[in-house]
């Protein structure tokens, strides 16, 4: 499937003329049909091989995103924040956690949507499973965790800014803005480093036999409520 097959599914479905309808389609269709979840590729991933796989991350997501919008006619780029890494608590191995840098290189999707510049990462979690994690984020009285926040939402209607991950209060005016993923991986922009190193030069070394068991690993717990 191409991201103009999603386009030509999303026209046939429902609503799809004016800006806010193409926003909020898009939004829903990578929100249902793209988990939350780590895969080998991490930052490489183009958003065909994101689609394709149907997994990605918190900015292998937000680019998909992005890239439909900017197919669709909507001009968008990827805002990216520092996000406190505990709200990947319980959401990632207890090792992968302690290994975390304190704050990640985290994008929020930035549109232009009927002349107004919104910002939005509740795409993340199907409603399904934004409920069942703010759930176990509430059971356990944490503000941040699960990978979620207690504000957070799964809704968005262009109209304003929403957030599952990010909140307005990470937006600085020093966050950079790249027009995708790709380009923000050639600027060499972003901290998601473990001993020194990109967390997509270690998923790379990663052995392609292994890359099934990896991906198990990174996204067990997440994998387990499901």
């Amino acid at each position: 499937m191409t991201l103009d097959d999603v386009l030509q599914q999303l026209r046939a479905a429902g609503p799809f003329d004016s800006e806010r309808e193409r926003a909020i389609a898009i939004h829903d269709y990578v929100r249902d049909q793209i988990a939350f979840g780590f895969t080998t590729w991490f930052e490489t991933v183009t958003p065909e091989e994101t689609l394709a796989r149907r997994r990605g991350h918190c900015n292998a997501q937000g680019d998909l995103v992005r890239a439909l919008l900017d197919e669709a006619g909507i001009a968008a780029r990827l805002r990216f924040v520092q996000l406190d890494k505990r709200v990947l608590r319980q959401a990632v191995p207890g090792l992968i956690y302690q290994c975390l840098p304190p704050h990640l290189f985290h994008a929020v999707v930035q549109a232009e949507i009927d002349g107004t510049c919104r910002h939005v990462d509740s795409y993340l979690f199907t409603p399904a499973v934004f409920a069942r994690q703010l759930r176990q984020l509430n059971v356990a009285g944490l503000a941040i965790g699960f990978g979620v926040t207690r504000d957070g939402r799964c809704d968005w209607q262009a109209d304003g800014d929403a957030f599952c991950q990010a909140c307005a209060g990470d937006l600085t005016l020093a966050d950079p803005v790249f027009d995708s993923l790709a380009a923000a991986m050639a600027a060499r922009a972003g901290n998601n480093h473990l001993l020194g190193l990109h967390f997509n030069q270690w998923l790379g070394a990663v052995p392609a036999p292994l890359h099934k068991a990896a991906e198990s690993y990174l996204n067990s717990r997440l994998d387990a409520e499901r």
